[in-house]
């Protein structure tokens, strides 16, 4: 005892954790024999309480610190540890500091969440997923498909190796229209394939034709049109009304707009119109229908009124919009029989305000008589022939 007393004790210093897996570490620590022959090992274990230690080993009889090690295994994967080192001579025993590390986690499969679709069309969606690689390079894809099976995929997008929760997503084309299709995310890495659950979203119908049905294709210079018409395939959509004004030489302008109500139709209303026009509807969807074009035909307004002169004349007298310079103005009696006959002719003159003026002359007859006005323009399309309303001069 007296000789135990007079040697000094080893010093033993608990250092780091080195080269950690999901098995194994190594331990580390410094043993300063103090002079004696000294013996080490680490007690470690999932407390501070350890019952594990390593075998023990020889750290010489030196007066210095010397460096140690110990490599462990066996261990549990992603669990805290704790260790210590412990040495012993002939002066008695040393324990080091308690100190912990945690082993790897075991590789896992990536994680797949928030699988949803946006952007839905008739014919294209966008697929999004959240992803975790849980640490392994990871690549995400999409199935797809009208059923189950999927059958078409997106190309496979790396993701890293990182722990974090990533957002992934890829555009889809070459749908049907209003066509329910399945999807899901497929994430892979070395530890394995996560498939997400199965999704489901309807690709948004779209329209196959536009009717279109005009109040009149011959509106009189100055007045409207009204369009009544019909979307075939998908209602509750918008459709703009579009012009293209004589002489054709510019595009197709927007007129108006309108919604479609459930069943498909709408109406439009054209503004006055002052010279021929096309007319068209478009549906205002990602894929866009064109309806035929319709031809308003402005035909020349014509005004007519009666005056009565002296003896047996009576003076018809009207004006015309727009101005008709080159036109011809025809007089035209009705038959007994309803025909329309050729008076006479005559040629505008100019007014003011874009507007012409005629007069005729006639003699009252034995029976009242009917008359109106025909203007031929003259104005290479613009404007069809206008027609008078119709005057009775009484007979004489």
């Amino acid at each position: 005892m007296l000789l135990a007393a007079l040697l000094a004790a080893a010093v033993a210093t608990t250092g780091g954790a080195d080269s950690i897996t999901t098995s194994t570490a190594t331990l580390t620590g410094t043993v300063n024999p103090g002079g004696v022959q000294t013996a080490y090992h680490f007690e470690y274990g999932t407390s501070a309480s350890y019952g594990l230690a390593t075998a023990d080993s020889d750290a010489g009889a030196g007066s210095s610190a010397v460096s140690i090690s110990a490599g462990l295994g066996g261990l549990t994967p992603d669990t805290t540890y704790h260790y210590r080192l412990v040495a012993t001579n002939a002066g008695g025993g040393s324990q080091g500091a308690d100190r912990t590390f945690r082993t790897a986690a075991a590789a896992r499969a990536p994680s797949v969440s928030s699988v949803s679709a946006a952007g839905v069309g008739p014919a294209g969606a966008t697929l999004r997923a959240n992803v975790t690689p849980n640490g392994l390079a990871t690549t995400v894809r999409f199935e797809y498909g009208a059923s189950t099976s999927y059958g078409a995929s997106t190309a496979e997008q790396p993701l890293g190796a990182g722990t974090a929760r990533l957002a992934a997503s890829a555009p889809i084309a070459g749908l049907k229209p209003n066509t329910r299709y399945h999807y899901r995310a497929v994430a892979t890495n070395a530890a394995g394939v996560t498939r997400g659950g199965d999704r489901t979203f309807t690709t948004s119908r779209t329209p196959t034709a536009v009717a279109l049905t005009p109040s009149t294709t011959r509106p009189v210079w100055g007045s409207g049109v009204t369009i009544a018409g019909k979307v075939s395939g998908q209602g509750s959509i918008p459709v703009a009304l579009e012009r293209q004004d004589f002489p054709f030489s510019a595009g197709y302008r927007q007129a108006a707009t309108a919604t479609a109500n459930r069943s498909g139709s709408f109406t439009l209303t054209v503004p006055a119109l002052y010279s021929t026009t096309r007319l068209r509807v478009v549906t205002r969807t990602a894929i866009p229908v064109t309806s035929p074009v319709v031809t308003a035909s402005v035909a020349v307004k014509v005004g007519l009124r009666s005056r009565r002169l002296s003896g047996k004349r009576v003076r018809l007298t009207g004006a015309t919009w727009p101005a008709v310079p080159s036109g011809r103005v025809s007089l035209q009696r009705q038959t007994s029989s309803g025909r329309w006959l050729l008076v006479k002719r005559a040629k505008p003159t100019a007014l003011s305000n874009n507007r012409s003026r005629y007069r005729f002359t006639v003699s009252r007859r034995s029976r009242a008589l009917s008359y109106r006005v025909v203007v031929v323009a003259h104005d290479a399309g613009a404007h069809v022939p206008g027609t008078s309303r119709t005057v009775r001069v009484p007979r004489r």
